[in-house]
């Protein structure tokens, strides 16, 4: 097993996204972030057991174990919460990464499950700043069709999904709309550039 943020799966910086990673926002929706809070967290193929959490005096304790060379460790890691004042009334939290004390909304695990740290101390990048703006275009029609339950297949209306339950048709329809336009900007992009290049349309 390597070091901290060591045998990295991306050649070059890691993906944020390609690590397990705890995020704030969902530790807030499952009430990890109220005084007295403990239980053990599920985190499927993770590479360490279940993880014991506590929480006490704005501070999340985890605990789990890893087992490295038939032998077993416990890792225990204390992380600090702060707050910042919402706008309209509230206050929203936020993780302190237990190396460079940033504040950030998830912590990613590293390869050899023995750290858990932000994305700035494991040098990650984003996958969308490493394609180009129709490489982004793609990324960003695929995540609002997942929104209304559909994945990319060669456009919105090849599969046009239905709508979600619970989820208000005019939400639906201005998700699918912006997909819609998503690809419709993208074909306009690919035809610009046939043209310069080849002289002929896209398609």
């Amino acid at each position: 097993m390597g070091g901290f943020g060591s045998g990295r799966t991306y050649e070059g910086r890691p993906r944020v996204g390609a690590a397990k990673q705890i995020k704030v926002g969902a530790l807030s929706k499952m009430g990890a972030l109220t005084e007295g809070w403990s239980a053990t967290l599920k985190w499927p193929g993770s590479g360490c057991d279940d993880m014991e959490g506590t929480f006490a005096d704005d501070t999340l304790r985890m605990s789990w174990n890893v087992v490295a060379d038939r032998e077993s460790l416990r890792v225990v890691m204390p992380i600090s919460v702060s707050w910042s004042a919402c706008n309209y009334g509230g206050r929203r939290p936020w993780i302190l990464c237990p190396y460079c004390a940033r504040r950030v909304s998830a912590l990613h695990l590293s390869s050899n499950s023995r750290h858990l740290a932000c994305r700035h101390c494991f040098n990650m990048t984003y996958e969308s700043r490493n394609v180009d703006a129709i490489g982004r275009s793609w990324m960003r029609e695929e995540k609002l069709l997942k929104r209304i339950g559909g994945s990319w297949g060669g456009g919105p209306f090849s599969r046009d999904p239905s709508r979600p339950k619970g989820m208000h048709s005019t939400t639906y329809r201005r998700i699918h709309e912006a997909a819609f336009d998503e690809m419709w900007r993208r074909e306009e992009a690919l035809n610009d550039f046939c043209m310069a290049r080849f002289g002929c349309r896209w398609g």
